[in-house]
Formats: structure tokens, C-alpha cells, sequence
């Protein structure tokens, strides 16, 4: 094609992920696409068009630099339709699990484990701590690529990406005043882990 499309929207199903990896065969033939799985059945967010999003930000360093916000009216569109009751039926992946009976849960602590592991955690304990808004931003960047240890210029570039400045100095005094009020909440199910300049938010059972 002597002109890529701006993003590809591919089907979850097409290859087997455990033994064909998509995006090193994309880099093999240097094609630098943004792609997403319409169908994807491993959401990071709330919502398709975010899990999106996130998916589309955190493979950047795979394409030439883009702003992915201009995606948003695209993803939002793709969301509606593939939710839609008259095709989210007929498509492969998207149908939600029915709820498991009260009967068949026999151990009496999978509920308090369900709930204590909402990711409403962070706002309950703004709530209960009364957190500044600068130290519960922080809090909810860590939170959203939780599945990354970040160091303080990755924060300061996702920082960056929502419209915010911020230096490496005042990310050190954020983070330790966080740090500080987390270990100070004795209902607290979730903490920052620091290893060699890295940091992850990491949830945990109380």
C-alpha cells in the first residue's frame, strides 16, 4: 500500500496469541500502524473506547509520534456500534458472563473479595484521608498503567499527555507525601511499590 491507513481494527480471534505475536510481525515488516481488537475480551478500563486508548498510548514507542485524543470521536463511534443490541450478540467474545449463583460460591469471603477489589479503592480513600487533588492525580496515574513499573520521566510524559506539566522535583515530593498518607490509612488495600527508580501501584487484600 503506498498509503497506511491510520489505524487497524482487527478481529481477537484471527491468530492464536500464544504462539503468533501480531505486533513483532508488524515491527518485522517495519509497517508502523496503531491497531487495535475490536473484540478484545481482556479490558483495561471501563470501557472499550478507553481500553482503546490506553492499549493505542501504551504501544507509542511501536509508531511515529502521534496524539491518540484525536482518535477518541473514532473509538467512541466503534464502541456504540459493536455494543449495540442488534450486533453485540452475533460477535465472538463481547457476551457477558452470567452472574454465578449465590449457591455455588462456598467460600464465604469471595464476595468481600470481589468488592474490596473495585477500582473505586483510590476514591474511598481520597474520601477517607482527604486527599489534595495534586497528591489523588498522582494516585490515579499510578493506578492507570498499574500494570507498569514507571519511573518519574514516565510519569512526567503521561503527565504531559493529559495537559500537565510537572518536574521530576515536584513528582519526588508528591510521591512522598503519597506515600506517606497511604501507610498512614490503616483501611488502605493498595500500595506503591519502589524498586530502583521504578514505581507501580499494586492492590492487595486487606
Amino acid at each position: 500500500m503506498k498509503v497506511l491507513p491510520d489505524l487497524l481494527i482487527l478481529d481477537y480471534l484471527t491468530f492464536n496469541h500464544d504462539i503468533f505475536n501480531v505486533y513483532d510481525y508488524m515491527d518485522n515488516l517495519n509497517i508502523k500502524v496503531p491497531l487495535i481488537f475490536y473484540n478484545d475480551p481482556c479490558l483495561l478500563r471501563s470501557t472499550r473506547a478507553l481500553h482503546w486508548k490506553t492499549q493505542l498510548e501504551l504501544t507509542q514507542a511501536r509508531y511515529p509520534k502521534r496524539d491518540f485524543s484525536t482518535y477518541e470521536p473514532l473509538l467512541n463511534e466503534l464502541e456504540a456500534l459493536i455494543e449495540a443490541k442488534e450486533f453485540k450478540p452475533y460477535i465472538s467474545l463481547l457476551q457477558a458472563p452470567q452472574k454465578v449463583p449465590a449457591s455455588l460460591i462456598r467460600e464465604k469471603y469471595t464476595l468481600q473479595y470481589i468488592k474490596e477489589n473495585q477500582d473505586d479503592c483510590i476514591i474511598k480513600f481520597k474520601e477517607r484521608m482527604n486527599v489534595p487533588g495534586n497528591l489523588f492525580f498522582l494516585l490515579s496515574v499510578l493506578q492507570e498503567y498499574k500494570n507498569l513499573e514507571l519511573s518519574y520521566n514516565d510519569i512526567a510524559e503521561i503527565y504531559e499527555k493529559k495537559g500537565k506539566h510537572i518536574t521530576k522535583e515536584s513528582l519526588k515530593v508528591l510521591m512522598s507525601k503519597l506515600k506517606k498518607i497511604i501507610h498512614q490509612d490503616k483501611e488502605c488495600n493498595f500500595l506503591i511499590y519502589h524498586d530502583k527508580d521504578r514505581y507501580q501501584f499494586v492492590r492487595y487484600k486487606v
